[in-house]
């Protein structure tokens, strides 16, 4: 009858035992999934919503729906400048304000283009890109305020290899080393999309991303 008894007794402390094992490890493999989806919230111009120029579900924000583990919430927009980010700014939920959250900006490059190619300004000419700067600082404060515990990188500007922009290479070469030196000061990341999208296929319209582009970018973003 003991022996009986002894039975019961192991069966129950190994009923037990496969219990705990099977919800340890169902809590470990639940923490080691929220670890790894991250929150990803573009801010910015075409460079992120490039959606515009290539067929349907082939923009940047819909390839990284596709594939990130976490949430993406895409509030760039097309033809958008420094100003206008502060309203893709307050319409980040506050609860992404967490070390899972990562806001890719991408800013300047429609300025620097209604500057220089639309009011037709000597492409020679750099001293304008101070005041644009001191911009793209105020509203990359203005993120880190609302957000100061998300990580923040910044995206430069490619180089587009089409004749119609080539003579303003030296502009963006500018921007992009101010964004390379303020970044390196204070502690950001940069994605630099203009070591990647070299190629002519990678462009649409001369200066969008294309589906090619929008595909290094999204890798890039992953990669980060």
């Amino acid at each position: 009858m003991s022996y009986f008894y002894l039975k019961v007794f192991v069966l129950i402390c190994f009923i037990i035992g496969v219990s705990y094992w099977t919800t340890y490890n169902s809590s470990l493999f639940e923490s080691f999934e929220t670890k790894n989806k991250e929150s990803i919230v573009l801010l910015g111009d075409s460079i992120l919503k490039n959606n515009s120029y290539v067929s349907n579900g082939k923009g940047i924000d819909d390839l990284l729906e596709e594939r990130n583990n976490g949430k993406v919430y895409s509030l760039a927009e097309n033809h958008s400048k420094i100003v206008d980010i502060y309203s893709q700014i307050d319409k980040i939920p506050s609860d992404l304000n967490n070390d899972s959250t990562m806001i890719f900006l991408s800013a300047g490059g429609n300025d620097i283009l209604s500057f220089y190619v639309d009011q037709q300004e000597d492409s020679t000419n750099d001293t304008a890109l101070n005041p644009m700067f001191s911009a793209y600082k105020k509203l990359l404060e203005s993120i880190q305020t609302k957000m100061d515990k998300a990580k923040i990188v910044l995206l430069d500007i490619y180089y587009p290899d089409n004749i119609k922009y080539k003579q303003f290479h030296p502009i963006i070469k500018e921007w992009n080393k101010k964004i390379y030196d303020y970044a390196n000061k204070n502690n950001y990341k940069v994605l630099k999309i203009s070591n990647n999208l070299t190629e002519t296929t990678d462009f649409t319209m001369g200066i969008e991303p294309s589906s090619t582009g929008g595909e290094k970018i999204v890798g890039l973003i992953l990669n980060k």
